[in-house]
């Protein structure tokens, strides 16, 4: 049978499968009376816990508070593809944002994965780390994008490690003549995202950040200093940076209102031994908008994502809608069973980058990574930190972009979600 579960509820249940395979087991009291602190974080998830060790590192004394648990939210849940790059494609940025800024952009990606990989050896973080990546072509016109990435990269972007492999390249190590080819980075990889969030914490905590669980905050008042309000106590602070990504509502709308929380789900095989298809281990994604995107595991199953309802609720044959979807990419899978399945919420920017701004008074935020937050939280826990030190130029490399507004109330979010998921679903038929 199946293990599902709704985005939002049982987390911690055997339907998760990073749950279910967590190496550790981390409890942080509710925050109770008030604390003082440098800086309040709100939200212990991949981007606060990035900011709260960086911060530690300048001398600051950091609170971080969260509503349920430490990586609750997405950083418990994604699909952990730990990849160089953003959302919007390489030649939509350069286009975009013109050759200089966009460079600028492309480094600090590159960047953020070169965080991880500094962060798990430092602070010795067992989260499965498996280097390799490519983006893969379903039709021409997604082949001739990816090709013009690849010049891109190799020319002015300075980054001769892509590599573009032809359609028997894909086949010959990945067992499927699904794509036209791809666009592979060796450098981008794939991770146990929760064991890597639990690791990050375990790292803050031991470095003195005081971290308080199942201690939403009810309100931010805005002050000399600040006050964070949570149901038992409060934290006075100068600075607040919210780091709550698809959690957000109602705590300040200027940050709400650049970003929308959409549901997302995953499923896992069973351990699939030799008939596991990617034989290099490397993650894979197609260049679609509504895209399918899978890894093997350490343990040699085979995790696979992609499905999206356009009013954030799950299908009611979601775990059938994802194995239909694995047989189109592996037929050769079709028998296979999938032994867990699980939901949740990430954050879409209009702009398809990331959310990374200082707010005014001293509060900041960092969120809307748009499907690529694995990487970017941790060069945006690092650009905050380096802003809130006095030393703002890098984060203003993303403080300089701009987002398009996107409505706060309830009643209005559900039909902008459900038009731009089937617009995006159109393009993809169309192209």
């Amino acid at each position: 049978m199946v293990k599902t579960v709704r985005p939002d509820k049982n987390f911690n249940a055997v339907t998760n499968y990073y749950v279910a395979s967590q190496n550790q087991t981390l409890s942080f009291p509710a925050l109770a009376g008030t604390q003082e602190a440098d800086v309040c974080i709100i939200g212990a998830g991949l981007t606060g816990l990035n900011a709260a060790i960086e911060l530690r590192q300048r001398g600051y004394s950091v609170t971080v508070i969260d509503a349920r648990t430490v990586a609750w939210g997405g950083s418990g849940r994604n699909g952990g593809q730990c990849l160089v790059g953003y959302c919007l494609g390489l030649r939509e940025v350069d286009e975009t944002y013109g050759q200089a800024w966009g460079k600028q952009l492309w480094d600090l990606s590159v960047e953020a994965v070169d965080i991880v990989r500094e962060r798990i050896q430092h602070h010795q973080i067992d989260c499965d780390f498996q280097p390799g990546y490519i983006e893969l072509a379903l039709n021409s016109a997604q082949q001739k994008e990816l090709q013009s990435w690849h010049a891109l990269k190799q020319g002015r972007y300075q980054y001769p490690d892509a590599q573009w492999w032809d359609k028997a390249q894909v086949a010959d190590v990945a067992n499927t003549d699904r794509y036209l080819g791809g666009l592979y980075d060796p450098n981008s990889a794939h991770i146990h995202t929760l064991n890597y969030t639990l690791g990050l914490a375990r790292a803050a905590a031991k470095m003195g950040v005081k971290i308080y669980e199942h201690t939403p905050a009810t309100r931010l008042v805005k002050g000399q200093p600040h006050a964070v309000i949570t149901p038992q106590g409060r934290v006075n602070t100068p600075r607040v940076l919210l780091a709550c990504n698809a959690y957000l509502e109602g705590l300040h709308r200027q940050a709400q209102a650049k970003v929308l929380p959409v549901a997302s789900f995953i499923a896992v095989t069973e351990p699939l031994g030799e008939r596991m298809p990617i034989t290099n281990r490397m993650a894979m994604s197609d260049l679609n908008n509504c895209l399918d995107y899978f890894r093997p595991t350490a343990e040699g199953r085979l995790l696979f994502g992609g499905v999206n309802h356009p009013f954030n609720r799950e299908y009611k044959d979601s775990t059938q809608r994802l194995h239909r979807r694995m047989t189109k990419v592996f037929p050769q899978l079709a028998q296979v069973k999938m032994d867990y399945h699980w939901g949740g919420m990430f954050a879409v920017t209009r702009s398809h980058m990331p959310h990374i701004a200082h707010l005014g008074n001293d509060i900041y935020t960092a969120h809307g990574y748009t499907g690529h937050g694995v990487g970017l939280t941790n060069i945006a826990g690092r650009v905050v930190a380096e802003a809130i030190d006095g030393q703002a130029s890098r984060f203003d490399v993303f403080a300089r972009l701009k987002h398009g507004w996107i409505p706060t109330p309830k009643m209005l979010r559900s039909p902008v979600l459900a038009l731009a998921i089937w617009k995006a679903k159109l393009e993809d038929l169309l192209r």
